[in-house]
């Protein structure tokens, strides 16, 4: 017999947590501020002859609990805590789902399922509520001077996240990273990091970029932004093509500044003196109305931003004359061709009218009475050599020692 007492003491356990109604609720659930939630109750009840008789939804707040919702099947439903923004989703004996819209930072916390069943008495779960807030992200390019000493260039911000946001950078330029962490008063934390670098020129315009992760986000925010280097002017002058002349026409120079900000201001100076009087000053432009020598020199261009001040140089030569072209050359070339083979020509022709002359003043006007006799034929030989030596005057010609000029030769029989 002391064997037995125990072994029904185990079956009756048994069976009575077998057909004992329970209460199904979720252990742990999260939601973001802002957004609805749904904190799921079901009663579970294996014996048909039960009967609810309340369903009653508690916040625990340290020992302190706080009536939220009732559910009762004859009276309806009520709320004690009149927040209206706690509400029961479709009510029933066996479903009592509470709704909250929209979740607020205060509403973490435990929260009690109680359902109150006649003949059973009361069954409760609980459920623990996270509330997660998600940070308020923004990346500033911070404006600052190239220079010697490392600088804040970028600040990316993720405030009021619950918890903590992780922010990271993905960048070109290398540098430092220094972050801050302020707690607020109502639990949510804000993250402050900067990108720290010694800026100069090159780094104006470079793209940098901050990584925000956090819970309550689906996915990776990516936060670009472009840095502000201030650095005074970089000048170049353009205009000048190497080829101004006296009495060229209208020319010109501009001054090119390259500048964060901008240059604001220009001063035109020569080495030689001030500006000739055939100089127009329109700021970065200069217009030269008529080129001479009194342009021959070294010119500057000075521009200034609220950074400082840079200069530019350039040197100007100027030809007493305009160097022909190609076309140019080819054509004078061809002139002076041309006069040789016309000249060349006249000799020649000048000297078959010499020869011509006279072999008429050799033949006798009076027939001679003798019996005729065998005659010698007269033959006149001219020799004509035509030098078609090409020059040309502003492009005297080149040849290798001793290459001879290109010379025409005529044998002319004159019978």
């Amino acid at each position: 017999m002391s064997f037995t007492a125990p072994v029904l003491l185990c079956v009756l356990a048994v069976s009575t947590a077998v057909v004992s109604p329970k209460v199904k609720v979720e252990g742990f659930r999260t939601g973001s501020v802002g957004e609805e939630l749904a904190l799921p109750c079901h009663f579970i009840a294996h014996d048909s002859n039960l009967t609810v008789v309340q369903v009653t939804w508690l916040k625990k707040v340290g020992t302190v609990n706080t009536n939220l919702a009732v559910y009762n099947p004859q009276f309806g439903t009520s709320y004690p805590a009149q927040s209206g923004r706690i509400t029961f989703n479709d009510a029933n004996s066996q479903n009592c789902t509470l709704t909250i819209s929209p979740l607020q930072l205060d509403d973490e916390g435990i929260y009690s399922c109680e359902v109150n069943a006649f003949p059973t008495g009361k069954q409760e779960s609980e459920t623990n509520l996270t509330v997660l807030a998600k940070p308020v992200n923004e990346v500033v390019a911070v404006t600052t001077d190239a220079g010697l000493s490392e600088a804040a260039v970028a600040n990316c911000t993720a405030a009021n996240g619950k918890p903590a946001a992780d922010v990271t950078w993905i960048v070109k330029v290398p540098g430092n990273i220094m972050s801050t962490q302020i707690d607020n008063p109502d639990g949510t934390v804000t993250i402050v990091s900067q990108y720290r670098i010694v800026p100069t020129r090159a780094d104006h315009g470079e793209n940098v970029t901050c990584l925000v992760s956090h819970k309550a986000l689906a996915e990776l925010v990516n936060l670009p932004v472009t840095l502000s280097v201030r650095y005074p002017p970089e000048v170049t002058i353009t205009g000048y093509d190497g080829s101004w002349y006296i009495n060229r026409g209208t020319v010109s120079l501009r001054c090119l500044a390259k500048a964060n900000p901008a240059a604001t201001s220009y001063r035109w100076t020569m080495n030689s003196g001030p500006l000739p009087e055939t100089v127009q000053v329109e700021g970065d432009h200069l217009l030269i109305t008529q080129v001479d020598s009194s342009l021959n020199g070294t010119w500057t261009c000075e521009a200034t931003n609220s950074v400082g001040k840079g200069n530019g140089e350039i040197t100007v030569v100027v030809r007493e004359r305009d160097l022909p072209s190609v076309g140019e050359s080819f054509a004078s070339t061809t002139l002076y061709v041309v006069i040789g083979m016309v000249a060349g020509v006249t000799a020649i022709a000048v000297l078959l009218t010499v020869a011509i002359a006279r072999k008429r003043r050799r033949i006798p006007d009076t027939k001679s009475e003798a019996s005729p006799s065998p005659q010698t034929e007269n033959k006149i030989i001219v020799f004509a050599t035509l030098n078609l030596n090409m020059s040309d005057a502003a492009n005297p010609p080149r040849r290798q020692n001793c290459e001879p000029d290109a010379t025409i030769h005529a044998d002319i029989n004159i019978n």
